[in-house]
Parts: structure tokens; C-alpha cells; sequence
């Protein structure tokens, strides 16, 4: 859970899985479905986001709430170590809306605190099947009100952010666990250290180790490059590159010692990302999954439909409603 903890701390974003405006929070197609969602609520109804990050569902729900005066306590919690107020203090609009949400940092799904019957509407977008869905389930049933509604947009398998995480995990684990170079630009940093120590640093650029160690690492550079030529991984590679190539234009430059924390950073960076991706993966509901909570959800004497959550006639994900 530390590289969650990490993520939502460390980022000025309000939801994973976004770029640019969007990681701002929820709109368009998105945002409409929600509204839609909260229109059945009336007034002073207890709502809950599941796996809220830093709060872009929960936001919805406020914004909501304001403009049609329905006083909603909006309560968000998430299993990893959260800190939306701090993460985003410096975004008054947004800073606005989460003063007026009730948040549940390290507060897993199968272990709520809330009381029997007390919650009207649980939410979730992109949280609920990361937990063992059927203890948040049962915990849901036990929390929610005789007429409580379960509402939640899970990872569909079709999706382009499942295709995108897979090309993404499919990269990371290639070049950062079965390809050299990290191992070997590290090598070459520790030579650099040796050279700098022996007062040698201002030859390094007629090193013999540091000719034959960079053209190593050019011709790793150059079959990776070859490797994931595909559009698809196009963004993932330029990301990856961009945390490495500033390392070793600056080798004979900057201080190797300084060079060498900073590519471990950067290692540690990637290797979580690629751990979400993994977990993303894993949780993304394919159809025997889902029937699977359907059932369970039809043993606890919960009704449960789903259907394909479409954004420009392409799936985003599944749209699912238990009662």
C-alpha cells in the first residue's frame, strides 16, 4: 500500500488513471453519470466513496450537493495513507470542496467504520474491486440503509486504460527487472565516483571505462527503443527515458554520487508505478469475475446489474448498481 501512499501524497492530482485537465477531477460524460447517481438522494443523505484518493468523487458529490442544497455528508476513504487537504492546499477551488468531505485515510473497505443502516449511498470509481470484493461487500450490505443503493465504475477488460496498463506494465517489468540498463548506467556511476575520488574526473570524457560502459548503454537504448516501436508504447518509453537520459548527459558533469541517489529515485518512482499498473491489472473485472460478485451480491439478498460504461461508443469501464 506504500506506493498508493506515495502516489496520492506526492501528487497534486485528484484522480489516478487521468492526464492534463482531467486529472483536475471528473467531467463530461463522467460527471454526468454521477449527477445522475445523487439525483435519487435526497436531502442530508450519508453518501461514502470508495477508494476515494484524493477525493475527485467525493468533490462530485459536494459540488452536487451545493447546487441543489441538499446538505450531503460526504465521508472517503481509502486503504493507503491519504492526505487530500495537504496534496492539493494549494488549489483553493479544489481545496473548497474537500473541506466539506469527511476523510478515512488507511481505512481498507472490508473494515468500515461506519454503524448498521447508516449509510445511504456507498461510491466508488476505480477502488472497489482493488479490495477483496466480497468481504466490501458484505461490509456494504451491513452498513447501508433498508433502501441503500451500491453504485460503483469498475475496470472493464476492453477498456483503453486496461490496454494502456498492460502496454505499461508489459514495459516497466521489460526494462526495469529483465534489461540491463539501470544495472549498467548505475555500473557506469560508480566508475564515475572512483574516477572523481582519484582527482581524475576532468578526463572522464577519455575514460576507456566510461567509452566502452556508454556504448553499452547506447546499444541497450537503441534495442528498447526497437523493442516497443509501437504506438502503444510511445508515451510509456518517452516517460522512462526522460528519468534516465539527463542522468548520463550529466555523468562528467554533476557530482556522480548526487547522479547515482538521483537514478535510484527515479528507479523507485517507476518500479512503483508499475506496481499499481500490476494491481490495476489484477483487479479489472473480467465477465467471470463479475458474474462471481453478481452471485454473492444475490446470496446476501442484494440485487445486482451491470452494463459496459461507454464514452465515445468505446468501453471506460463497468457500471455497476447493487441494491
Amino acid at each position: 500500500m506504500k506506493h498508493w501512499s506515495n502516489y496520492w501524497t506526492s501528487s497534486n492530482t485528484l484522480n489516478s488513471f487521468a492526464e492534463s485537465d482531467a486529472a483536475k477531477g471528473y467531467t463530461g460524460a463522467i460527471k454526468e453519470y454521477w449527477f445522475n447517481v445523487f439525483s435519487n438522494l435526497k436531502a442530508n443523505s450519508r453518501i461514502v466513496d470508495i477508494g476515494c484518493g484524493n477525493g475527485a468523487l467525493a468533490c462530485l458529490a459536494v459540488e452536487y450537493s451545493k447546487q441543489h442544497h441538499l446538505n450531503f455528508e460526504v465521508h472517503a476513504i481509502d486503504a493507503a495513507d491519504i492526505n487530500p487537504l495537504e496534496a492539493l492546499k494549494d488549489n483553493p477551488e479544489t481545496l473548497e470542496l474537500l473541506q466539506d468531505i469527511t476523510f478515512h485515510s488507511s481505512c481498507p473497505v472490508e473494515s468500515l467504520p461506519f454503524k448498521a443502516g447508516s449509510v445511504d449511498l456507498f461510491v466508488s470509481q476505480f477502488g472497489f474491486e482493488y479490495a477483496d470484493t466480497k468481504k466490501a461487500l458484505q461490509q456494504c450490505h451491513l452498513a447501508l440503509l433498508d433502501n441503500g443503493t451500491i453504485n460503483f465504475l469498475a475496470h472493464h477488460p476492453d477498456s483503453f486504460i486496461s490496454t494502456d496498463s498492460n502496454a505499461g506494465a508489459h514495459l516497466f517489468k521489460t526494462i526495469l527487472h529483465n534489461s540491463p540498463l539501470f544495472i549498467q548506467i548505475d555500473l557506469l556511476l560508480d566508475i564515475a565516483s572512483q574516477v572523481q575520488t582519484s582527482g581524475q574526473y576532468h578526463t572522464w570524457n577519455q575514460n576507456p571505462y566510461n567509452l566502452s560502459i556508454s556504448r553499452t548503454i547506447k546499444w541497450i537504448l537503441d534495442k528498447l527503443k526497437s523493442e516497443f516501436s509501437e504506438d502503444k508504447y510511445a508515451a510509456w518509453l518517452q516517460d522512462l527515458f526522460s528519468r534516465v537520459i539527463p542522468v548520463l548527459q550529466n555523468v562528467g558533469k554533476s557530482e556522480p554520487r548526487s547522479l547515482r541517489n538521483h537514478l535510484s529515485q527515479q528507479f523507485q518512482i517507476l518500479d512503483e508505478h508499475n506496481i499499481r499498473l500490476q494491481e490495476q491489472i489484477n483487479a479489472t473485472l473480467t465477465n467471470p469475475k463479475l458474474r462471481s460478485l453478481e452471485k454473492y451480491a444475490k446470496s446476501l439478498g442484494l440485487t445486482a446489474s451491470s452494463s459496459s460504461f461507454l464514452i465515445e461508443h468505446d468501453p471506460f469501464a463497468w457500471s455497476i448498481e447493487i441494491k
